[in-house]
């Protein structure tokens, strides 16, 4: 890589919501405060580097969102379902139902906020924007068109996508990884795989709300 500056507003972003969030296992019962602190964190660097991200076409695609909506229920049947895993119970670090009913709804409003609003931009951006195309030509990624195909950028994409997961959600993260990748590769638009990123992460909340199964989060 001859420069490394056009490559931080998609690096910074990603990696520092990882790091501060791997201080919730060194500091158990603060996972509520840990989430809030990289949720705002993280969405202040994306809104510094905004301008960065020129590739972003906002649009509305019923195709991503009924993709989004197939993510969640592989997710869901993969982690659940599936005869060769057996879904986690929560090891609670993130169970936002407490004894405030203010608390506890503000706490749910910033999980899914987070997870809906701001991980998908995030993600998407270092994932399907910049990882592909650096896997094409890691000297000067911004000249690879979005949506280039190589299999090696595709196979380490999905890689990537898959150990930023533990290792119970493998499954669904290949799942949705290959289905957020094909929407890149069939629309060339980032914003629909935010889209479908997003409706996955929505519909989640909402089942681990309906069903309280808070160890997804």
């Amino acid at each position: 890589m001859k420069n490394w500056k056009p490559i931080i507003p998609y690096i910074v972003p990603y990696f520092t919501f990882i790091l501060i969030g791997s201080f919730a296992r060194y500091f158990p019962g603060y996972g509520y405060f840990i989430y809030i602190l990289k949720t705002i964190i993280t969405a202040a660097l994306v809104l510094y580097w905004f301008k960065s991200y020129s590739e972003i076409e906002f649009g509305f695609s019923l195709f991503a969102l009924a993709a989004g909506i197939l993510g969640f229920i592989l997710w869901v049947a993969l982690a659940e379902y599936a005869p060769f895993m057996t879904f986690h119970l929560p090891s609670s670090e993130y169970t936002p139902l407490g004894s405030s009913k203010v608390v506890s709804l503000a706490l749910i409003s910033f999980r899914i906020g987070g997870s809906f609003l701001l991980v998908p931009v995030f993600e998407e951006l270092f994932m399907r924007s910049f990882i592909i195309r650096w896997l094409i030509n890691s000297d000067d990624f911004k000249s690879v068109p979005v949506g280039e195909f190589t299999w090696f950028s595709f196979a380490g994409s999905i890689i990537l996508f898959v150990l930023g997961h533990r290792p119970w959600e493998w499954p669904g993260a290949i799942a949705t990884g290959i289905i957020f990748t094909l929407i890149l590769y069939r629309r060339r638009k980032i914003f629909d795989c935010i889209i479908a990123h997003a409706t996955t992460n929505l519909c989640l909340g909402i089942y681990i709300l309906y069903t309280g199964k808070f160890g997804y989060w």
